[in-house]
């Protein structure tokens, strides 16, 4: 800077005035340069931060799916066991030698009319993109597909929630809420003995084929809705990780 500060009262000194208003214009010029080249090496920091963002987000997010893809495959083998059982249930039931008693036995101590209703996956990272906005920093392809998984998994989500919600309310009715022994959880909350006896041996034969019939018919529905729906996200979260592993994001 002194040597310019120099440079430029020496030209003012010996009236250069032309020489003065070259080296000002060389001057701007320069710093114009340092201005662009300081603008240029801010733009590189800001695609790195980007870029190293994207490869966070994507590597989170291939976590959140393969966790869902495990935990979304041991709920189908729960659920494909539960309806296996059910059926089992159904064809002695439909068998020309059954008989009330049958019904009664299977109701007492076999059928179990509760499941886990939870239908619940890993979202973290794929709300957090959306609600920072650092989703636009992905390409187009790749954004639009994080947009319809957001959208796939918001749907089936809710499809089964407001499903199994209709299931449970139909369930709050006559029979089998406390009176089933088919579990050891059951039978410590519920009162043994000759009342107990009593009950079973008293019910209405009529109703209690109605209900029981009922009760059986609307959990193997159930079973079957959860399992088509839950192996559709499961073929969405598996088609969305191997599309991630396949970026060059993940692979460069």
């Amino acid at each position: 800077m002194k040597l310019f500060r120099k440079l430029r009262q020496k030209l003012l000194k010996e009236n250069k005035t032309v020489g003065y208003l070259k080296y000002t214009m060389g001057e701007i010029i320069l710093v114009v340069i340092g201005i662009l080249i300081a603008l240029q090496v801010n733009n590189w920091n800001e695609e790195r931060k980007e870029h190293h963002a994207m490869i966070v987000a994507l590597k989170s997010l291939s976590e959140d799916l393969q966790l869902d893809s495990i935990q979304i495959n041991e709920e189908i083998k729960t659920i494909t066991l539960d309806l296996s059982y059910l059926n089992k249930i159904r064809k002695r039931l439909s068998k020309p030698t059954a008989t009330i008693d049958t019904l009664k036995h299977i109701a007492r101590y076999e059928f179990v009319p509760f499941f886990d209703p939870s239908n619940e996956i890993n979202r973290n990272t794929i709300v957090s993109l959306l609600n920072t906005g650092d989703i636009n920093y992905f390409e187009n392809d790749l954004k639009n597909r994080i947009l319809k998984l957001n959208s796939q998994q918001l749907k089936l989500l809710k499809i089964m929630d407001e499903n199994v919600s209709i299931y449970l309310n139909s369930q709050f009715n006559k029979y089998f809420l406390l009176q089933s022994e088919s579990t050891d959880n059951l039978k410590s909350s519920i009162i043994s003995g000759p009342l107990l006896e009593k009950y079973w041996s008293n019910l209405n034969e009529k109703d209690l084929l109605e209900v029981m019939l009922s009760k059986l018919t609307n959990k193997i529905i159930m079973d079957q809705f959860l399992i088509s729906t839950k192996k559709q996200l499961l073929e969405n979260t598996i088609d969305m990780l191997e599309y991630i592993h396949n970026t060059k994001l993940l692979n460069d």
